[in-house]
Parts: structure tokens; sequence; C-alpha cells
């Protein structure tokens, strides 16, 4: 009867570890650089009142062929998202939602335009938007207003990006001439 409960214990905790490793491969972005394109990062944190969010996704527009790029989260839980392989050309960020606890606030307006102005994406380079912690408001109306506190790229976000790709070539170029000013989300 010893043996059976063992067995049986033993066979949960194979199914407990096979669940975990599929979930947590299913989670994460599979970063592979291709020839002449480039990639671009955000980072973003946010705080309201009883809600915590990680993330922050982006939509780049090429202005030329008007093609859409979205970025993806490197992970579930992570707050860096990367937009990889985009070619090169001028961009500007279309679209900026932002999760935070049950609510995703997004803004498409011209103001998100104007925010990032436009982007200048050369061939093989690596860019970042910026390191965005946000603030939610109180009251039915309450905007979550993001900025930029801290201008240092997270090592965590470049150790992923080398550990996958092996691209250790060259400095990221940082795109945040913003750094005092406020995005406003709705």
């Amino acid at each position: 009867m010893t043996e059976r409960i063992t067995l049986l214990n033993n066979m949960n905790k194979f199914f407990f570890l096979i669940s975990i490793s599929l979930f947590c491969s299913c989670g994460t972005v599979k970063i592979v650089k291709q020839e002449n394109n480039s990639l671009v990062a955000i980072s973003a944190k946010s705080s309201g009142v009883g809600s915590q969010g990680v993330g922050i996704e982006i939509t780049l527009e090429n202005l030329s062929t008007h093609e859409s790029y979205v970025s993806k989260s490197l992970s579930l839980t992570s707050p860096h998202s990367i937009i990889q392989n985009i070619p090169p050309g001028r961009y500007f960020v279309r679209k900026v939602r932002v999760p935070l606890g049950n609510i995703t606030y997004s803004n498409w307006s011209e103001d998100i335009k104007t925010f990032f102005g436009e982007i200048e994406i050369q061939p093989n380079s690596k860019y970042y938007l910026g390191n965005f912690n946000g603030k939610r408001g109180m009251g039915a109306k309450s905007i979550l207003r993001l900025k930029i506190e801290n201008q240092d790229i997270p090592i965590k976000l470049q150790e992923s990006i080398e550990v996958e790709t092996g691209w250790r070539d060259g400095a990221f170029i940082k795109l945040y001439p913003y750094q005092s000013q406020e995005l406003l989300i709705y």
C-alpha cells in the first residue's frame, strides 16, 4: 500500500513539473535575429489603487509601407516588450496598451505620435524606447500616467536578448528625449 502511495506521489510530482515546464515555455518570446533587421524594446511597470501591472505593448507603423509591428512581452510577468526583426525604415508609434490589474489602458491618439515622434530604424540596430513607471489616479476618469524615472536600460532585458540571440554587438540606442514628460494612457 505504501509503495502505491509513493508511486502516486512521484507521478503527481512528475505531472506538476511537466505542467510548469510547458507553462514556462509557452509564456516566453523566442528572439531570433534576421539579417539586416533590428530590434525595438520598451519596459513598463504600473500601479494604481489596489492594482499592479507589468508590461506594455506598442504598435509601430512604417510610414512608407503602412505595415504594423506589435511588440510582444518577453514572458507573462515581464515588464519588457520587444519588436524583433523590424525592417529598416521610418516609423511612428501608432498605439500603446498597458495592463493594470484587470483593466487594459490604451491610447492611439495623435498624442502618442507626438510624444514618441518619428523613429528612424537603421539595419542591425537595437533600440530602446524607455523604462516607464506608471501611476493611476483615483476617480471615475482616472488616467494612467507613465514617466521615465530611470535612464538605465534594464540589465535583465539586455541579458535576455544576448542569451536568446547571441546578439552582443552594439549598444542599445536610447530613443527617449521625453524623459521629463508624462505619457497619458486613458
